[in-house]
């Protein structure tokens, strides 16, 4: 665990290596194991940390916000002597790190942003605040009934019929009111949205979309790629907004090869 300068207890793995630093950033549902598929690929070339956000399962809750989220990242890396590092997040995690990347561009190499949106519309605001009722409830199905659907393709839906138990099965751990205080979070984006710090990014960036994304469409990751500088927009096909889950092989090969391109 790493304290904070404001007392929040956040859980972070560091996994030294013998290549450059690469920071996985979450999804507002995942954890740390959620990577597992790409810190495989990736442990051998490079070193990882992994943390849960401050409200998120094994992290301790707090004042919680796009910014605070920063913060707490650069006293983690601060405190661990890391200057510069690769940043990859997905949804929440690439939204952080694209704010993270606008304010300390001296601190990151390379940024990948997979099924982000920078600003909330009402389409996404009403979804957000289905999960947030639903994370109220404290009741794991009915929690991940809110959600389901908007997050995982028809297809992938329709060939594992099980995952909503599976998913349920697993969240013995699972931190709801932090959650909602998470989602809090994110919905601040309809009031203050980060477009315009994204013309602040410098450094070379992918920008990662899934082809039938629902909560986050491709528009969003368009317009993305649009105010980043330096950056290259990809689509994967025949997926969902959890692309990392859906595709795993396919997220593991471009981040892969965008990461090679600095060796």
């Amino acid at each position: 665990m790493f304290r904070t300068s404001d007392g929040v207890e956040i859980d972070y793995e560091f996994h030294p290596g013998q290549g450059d630093v690469v920071v996985l950033l979450n999804g507002i549902f995942m954890n740390m194991r959620s990577w597992d598929f790409l810190s495989r690929d990736l442990r051998d070339r490079y070193s990882l940390l992994l943390h849960n956000f401050r409200c998120q399962w094994s992290s301790s809750n707090g004042a919680c916000s796009f910014e605070r989220h920063v913060r707490d990242l650069k006293e983690l890396c601060d405190s661990l002597k890391i200057d510069r590092f690769h940043l990859v997040g997905t949804s929440y995690g690439a939204e952080v790190g694209m704010l993270f990347a606008a304010e300390h561009p001296e601190m990151v190499k390379s940024l990948v942003v997979i099924t982000a949106t920078a600003r909330v519309t009402p389409h996404i605001r009403n979804c957000a605040l289905r999960w947030r009722a639903g994370a109220e409830t404290k009741d794991p199905t009915k929690f991940v009934i809110s959600w389901l659907n908007d997050v995982y393709s028809e297809s992938f839906l329709d060939s594992h019929p099980e995952l909503l138990n599976s998913i349920v099965s697993r969240m013995e751990d699972f931190n709801f009111e932090g959650t909602v205080m998470l989602l809090d979070s994110f919905l601040q984006m309809e009031r203050s949205p980060i477009l315009e710090e994204l013309g602040k990014i410098e450094c070379p960036t992918l920008v990662v979309y899934a082809e039938h994304d629902r909560i986050k469409p491709p528009r969003f990751s368009h317009e993305i790629a649009a105010h980043i500088k330096n950056s290259v927009l990809v689509c994967v096909p025949d997926s969902g907004h959890a692309v990392v889950v859906e595709k795993p092989r396919t997220i593991s090969y471009l981040v892969r090869a965008h990461l090679n391109s600095f060796a």
